[in-house]
């Protein structure tokens, strides 16, 4: 609806910015006035903010009949122009800049003022990590609503592939709205588009009112988020307190102690602190890993004093030796796989294969050290290219088992792997249990995983 220019204040000698109308020349005399109050009405409305993430109005000049709103000049780059230089952002930035945004929408819905407008252009960062919300121009006060005639002329407004779907389907849309948006703002930076850009607006409106927009890649952490941000049904969106308290989460992922490591071929080392099995039956253990990893596909025949063979799905077998870890653990594991222990973390690899196994101590909850897990994996970047399959918690024996599988492409020696990785991590009380596999032999590799872990027992 306008431009804005970098002026000089000759009075108080500063920059400013100088947002000027530009009306398009179809338009009636009445729809000239309409636009024009809608401006006086950015300039209210953002005046009536106090708020360090909005930009400070310092006066509003008529000139020509056409009203220009003087504004502090700000040195910075709208999110849209920071993913079109710099490609997707990392999810734990996009949830930093999503929650200052977020603490302005609060402070606006606070006073009665609902954006309808929030997404990337509109969004600015500075040098400094300060983030602005601008352009009021579509802001509305919820407390009168706009007039009759205003409604008419205005129609449906707003950016199509940002805007909620009660807008479009003209019912009364409240502060939901501008969260839905925001969700739509954070996807479109972590992903580097927008989930409902189309060829045409009318195309775009129809995807939003369907809902249908690929499941995000990139988001990691931030994917539950923008879930309850994009919510279909308003009332079924999370409140802003709820989602900042999530942003918050994901914005600082927590150290886990001892700190997490990186191998070049494993990626998430927990604590190595010896879990307590005491009691802990074995025939509940086996339960457990039954229910978190589906039903087994190998069945796994004693051979003798310290062997083993596997009999694979295919009707072969391999020969495997017994190890009785330290940790508290026997477990059955093919020969030929190279052993590696430090402290109660033990880790095999199959290097014929590119495939590994590690089994670590694992305490608290189960789903909720996944989490942490993963994202403490993702602010640290040890997950290139992450895609996640699933995460969830697996019944049985209260709820304390739990399943975490992904793709991801690793380095080796600085060097990007030529195929991608899949891993799944399950977790059960006191143990993790990590595989690794080229996602192209993720099957059959799952297979052998899958009678390794039946010969798995606790010691009591």
């Amino acid at each position: 609806m306008g431009t804005v220019w970098r002026a000089h204040d000759e009075m108080l000698d500063r920059e400013v910015a100088v947002k000027e109308v530009r009306l398009p020349g179809r338009l009636t005399a009445g729809e000239r006035r309409l636009l024009c109050r809608r401006l006086l009405g950015e300039a209210r409305a953002t005046a009536a903010l106090r708020h360090p993430g909005v930009v400070a109005i310092h006066d509003v000049v008529v000139e020509d009949g056409r009203p220009w709103i003087v504004m502090e000049f700000v040195h910075a780059r709208s999110l849209h122009e920071i993913v079109r230089t710099e490609g997707p952002m990392h999810p734990v930035r996009a949830a930093k800049i999503g929650r200052a945004v977020l603490s302005v929408l609060r402070a606006a819905h606070g006073a009665g003022i609902l954006h309808r407008d929030v997404k990337p252009s509109n969004v600015l960062v500075d040098d400094d990590g300060r983030v602005y919300l601008t352009d009021f121009g579509l802001a509305t006060d919820a407390r009168c609503g706009p007039s009759t005639d205003e409604t008419i002329v205005a129609g449906i407004e707003g950016s199509p592939a940002f805007l909620a779907p009660e807008r479009i389907r003209g019912e009364d849309a409240g502060a939901a709205a501008d969260l839905w948006s925001l969700g739509v703002t954070l996807y479109t930076v972590v992903e580097g588009v927008s989930p409902y850009a189309r060829p045409h607006a009318l195309a775009t409106m129809v995807a939003v009112l369907l809902g249908e927009h690929a499941p995000p890649r990139r988001a990691g952490a931030l994917t539950p988020v923008l879930a309850a941000l994009m919510c279909q049904d308003p009332g079924g969106r999370l409140t802003a307190r709820d989602v900042d308290r999530l942003l918050a989460d994901v914005a600082r992922p927590p150290r886990l102690d001892p700190p997490v490591s990186w191998p070049q071929r494993l990626h998430v080392a927990l604590s190595a602190r010896r879990p307590r099995t005491g009691a802990l039956a074995t025939v509940a253990m086996f339960a457990v890993l039954a229910v978190v990893l589906g039903a087994w596909t190998a069945r796994w025949d004693a051979v003798g004093q310290g062997d083993a063979a596997l009999k694979t799905g295919s009707g072969g077998t391999v020969r495997a030796a017994t190890y009785h870890e330290d940790a508290g653990y026997t477990i059955d594991v093919p020969a030929g796989w190279d052993r590696h222990a430090s402290g109660d973390t033990v880790e095999w690899t199959d290097r014929a294969h590119a495939r590994t196994l590690r089994i670590l101590p694992a305490r608290g909850d189960a789903l909720a050290g996944l989490r942490r897990a993963e994202r403490a994996a993702l602010a640290a970047g040890g997950l290139p290219g992450y895609r996640r399959l699933r995460m969830a918690a697996v019944p049985g024996l209260g709820g304390a088992a739990a399943a975490w599988e992904f793709t991801w492409r690793g380095h080796v020696g600085g060097a990007p792997l030529p195929h991608a990785l899949h891993s799944l991590h399950s977790r059960m009380p006191g143990f993790e249990f990590v595989f690794t596999a080229p996602d192209d032999r993720w099957t059959p590799g799952q297979r052998e995983y899958d009678g390794i872990l039946r010969t798995f027992r606790a010691r009591n």
